[in-house]
């Protein structure tokens, strides 16, 4: 192999990944490579290309040699390809690294040593002769045997789709999606590439798109006009809309499809694009409707407006409203239970009494009401009313049920009343499959149904839990409307709020200023009006760093060394909130780094490399999509918890959650996870700590750097707030107010009788649910 070529000219080397050295937050990648063909030598790789690349893999790479000045020689690699490995030691390396489920690295070498070079040809077309290996019985044969022939279809789709750019972690996703069904993998990524956005979670229109067009899809095809469509309305959603109004969807599916192709015009004219909207709508997946503009916008026009949005969410919205409709019209069981304001006057504790006119007034209407609201900021006595109230109602032999998003918030809620709490998954046992009418458990005898934390509600989980809550049962909704609004579609508490009919309380006497974490209260009261928030010796830290590099290295000291020793805690009970996922300081670098300090690599600490990053043993992780198949109960968007086991044998992981659950991954599916080291501070909801550390760069831009963003941070913590970065950064977060409106019709379907709000049909006799 020759090295001292000019650092412009492209030069191919082959070799075996040693080990990754660094993946950054921009997914530049660094590893060791060990050479093959004239000697071996380690060689250091770096470049974008590498990403996803794991130990054992053999990678031709085109690239160039460069010098830096501190790592010396590397070569930087431009273009990547998986191979298969050649000689002994790429193969041994291979084989242990864990690809093939049921090899691990001494039995690697033991197939090495017995087979050499014909080790890869023995397992393909002789494996009977894998029993001649010391500890390979008939069992274990036939575990390798299936794993090394899903490795080959793994293989044969990843060699189709490298070419076009599309990771193998995609094309593992691709062959899992697909396995155990009826369809072959390849013809679907051959014939109907467009069913990958919708099947494969990850590979969205992009991907499918660029596929679809290298397989020979026309680009004028019905199928890529409605698969756009539907990618633009999905990505609506991420963006918390429920729906987009149809001169909206046309231009921003234009926008998505334009090219420098003159042709390309005339598919994306108007009447064109309307005929795949058209057909989407009858095939059921996307609903059209007009509603009122005033509606809509919050303007005073009287015009209509045409909307288009996704089935789930027609669905989710329509019947939500149908049931608030409901449980508003419901006889309210408890208000004949008892004398309550009797009750409520003879409360004599320390601990209840005391209560406030708007305490008092809350407490009444959640128990003479089927339906009320309660809101109130950090500080305003949310606490203590629902203490009182859930002893109150306990007293006169109600039976009360608390419930939240998060399994954190219910933790919380548990020790603030003193009775148990649960997920408000676990609360309605909502399968998938929308089993909705299956109330079993708690909800069968509930009087009383108490959800905190409901800003947090996405529009599918409140349809679900409102679905969910009896007739004559009472649901008190408690939030506060000033944080952010769920990560899902909707904006529910702000809807509700919006319809007149049902009655709320806002509490605003602010109560918690004198004791040590006052400041915390303090500062977040003063960040809702807009003003700057206040060092504080106890509580509440400002740290201004000019440099964003400087902002990171200093909040991974505070979490692992400054903070933990001053207080005396653990820096597990530090928790990083970011703004953002990108950057400097965002989410993923800042997850990188602190796990290099507080779980570094270790002999004793199995790991595996997925997607460019490695989950270890130890790790603290957090779930990011609902799963209720995942472990006994389910795993749900929130969950926090750490990785208990790695198996690499059984290419599976297992994470230990807070509420002391486990739950099995298998390897292919840790896009479900992400480390929790540091999170942003939408995935910090319902949740609280001791300390927050909240770094603030410009970089993050207008769309992060928000008032209702900064006090949902600083809210977060219980004991004390570090507030460390660019100054500028926080002034422009007070600064902007201008939250981005979401597209929801709620209040509307609520409110208006004329709107298309139907029934939940009856159960089928399989136990589903058929919508409308």
């Amino acid at each position: 192999m020759t090295h001292h070529v000019p650092p412009d000219v492209d030069e191919v080397i082959e070799g075996v990944v040693d080990h990754l050295l660094h993946v950054s937050y921009d997914e530049r990648t660094v590893l060791r490579l060990t050479s093959v063909g004239d000697g071996e030598e380690s060689i250091t790789v770096v470049g974008k290309a590498l990403f996803g690349a794991k130990p054992g893999e053999s990678l031709r790479l085109c690239g160039s040699w460069s010098h830096h000045p501190r790592y010396g020689r590397q070569f930087k690699a431009e273009r990547c390809e998986r191979t298969v490995p050649a000689d002994e030691r790429a193969i041994r390396l291979y084989l242990a690294s864990g690809m093939i489920r049921g090899i691990g690295p001494a039995l690697a070498a033991a197939i090495v040593d017995a087979f050499r070079e014909q080790t890869l040809n023995v397992i393909d077309t002789e494996p009977e002769r894998l029993l001649e290996v010391h500890n390979i019985g008939e069992i274990r044969l036939g575990r390798i045997t299936a794993a090394w022939q899903e490795q080959k279809a793994i293989a044969e789709i990843m060699m189709f789709l490298q070419q076009l750019g599309i990771t193998p972690g995609l094309a593992v996703k691709i062959y899992t999606t697909y396995v155990d069904t009826d369809d072959d993998p390849i013809d679907i990524v051959r014939r109907n590439p467009y069913r990958l956005c919708r099947d494969v979670h990850g590979v969205g229109f992009v991907n499918a798109d660029k596929i679809a067009l290298a397989a020979g899809v026309p680009k004028h095809s019905e199928e890529r006009l409605q698969a756009a469509l539907l990618h633009e309305l999905d990505q609506a959603g991420g963006h918390g809309h429920c729906h987009l109004p149809v001169p909206v969807l046309l231009v921003r599916t234009r926008q998505l499809l334009s090219d420098d192709d003159p042709a390309t015009a005339e598919i994306l004219d108007d009447a064109v694009l309307r005929q795949a909207l058209q057909t989407l709508s009858d095939q059921g997946e996307m609903i059209t409707e007009t509603l009122p503009s005033n509606v809509l916008d919050g303007t005073d026009a009287v015009a209509d407006t045409e909307i288009a949005l996704l089935a789930r969410y027609h669905r989710d919205e329509t019947q939500l409203a149908w049931h608030v409709r409901r449980l508003l019209g419901s006889a309210p069981a408890l208000a004949d239970l008892a004398d309550w304001d009797e009750r409520l006057a003879g409360l004599s504790t320390a601990e209840t009494a005391g209560l406030t006119d708007e305490q008092y007034q809350a407490i009444c209407i959640a128990l003479t009401r089927p339906l009320s609201v309660l809101t109130g900021g950090p500080g305003c006595g949310k606490t203590h009313t629902l203490r009182t109230l859930v002893e109150v109602a306990g007293a006169a032999g109600a039976v009360v049920a608390l419930a939240a998003p998060t399994g954190k918030a219910a933790k919380r809620l548990e020790d603030t009343c003193g009775q148990a709490a649960m997920t408000v998954h676990r609360l309605i046992r909502s399968p998938e499959g929308d089993s909705l009418f299956d109330h079993a458990g708690v909800l069968e005898t509930a009087d009383l149904v108490v959800i905190d934390e409901t800003s947090m509600l996405d529009l599918a989980l409140a349809r679900r839990l409102f679905a969910a809550v009896r007739k004559g049962c009472h649901l008190l909704l408690v939030g506060d409307t000033d944080q952010l609004p769920s990560v899902a579609p909707g904006r529910v508490l702000r809807d509700l709020l919006d319809v007149d009919a049902i009655p709320r309380t806002r509490l605003t006497k602010v109560f918690r200023q004198h004791d040590d974490s006052a400041a915390i209260v303090i500062n977040a009261h003063r960040i809702l009006r807009g003003d700057l928030p206040e060092g504080d010796p106890r509580a509440f830290w400002n740290r201004p760093v000019v440099v964003a590099e400087d902002v990171a290295r200093r909040v991974v000291d505070l979490v692992c060394e400054i903070i933990p020793k001053h207080f005396g805690v653990r820096a597990e009970d530090v928790q990083v909130l970011c703004p953002g996922k990108k950057d400097v300081a965002g989410m993923t670098d800042l997850n990188l780094r602190l796990q290099q300090r507080l779980n570094p690599p270790a002999d004793y600490k199995p790991q595996h490399f997925h997607g460019g990053c490695v989950f270890r043993l130890g790790d603290r992780v957090q779930q990011i999509r609902n799963n209720p198949r995942r472990g006994e109960t389910g795993v749900f968007n929130g969950s926090s918890g750490t990785i208990t086991a790695v198996d690499l044998e059984a290419h599976q992981l297992t994470v230990t959650f807070t509420d002391s659950e486990a739950a099995a991954y298998p390897f292919t599916d840790l896009d479900e996870l992400v480390h929790a080291y540091a999170l942003t501070v939408h995935r910090s909801q319902g949740s609280e700590y001791p300390y927050v550390v909240i770094p603030m760069i410009k970089s993050a831009g207008p769309m992060l750097l928000q008032r209702n963003l900064l006090y949902t941070a600083v809210t977060r913590a219980r004991e004390g707030v570090l507030l460390i970065g660019q100054t500028e950064a926080v002034e422009r977060a007070v600064a902007n107010n201008r939250t981005q409106r979401r597209n929801t019709a709620l209040t509307h379907r609520i409110t208006h009788t004329g709107t298309a709000v139907s029934a939940p049909r009856p159960q089928t006799p399989t136990g589903q649910l058929a919508w409308s």
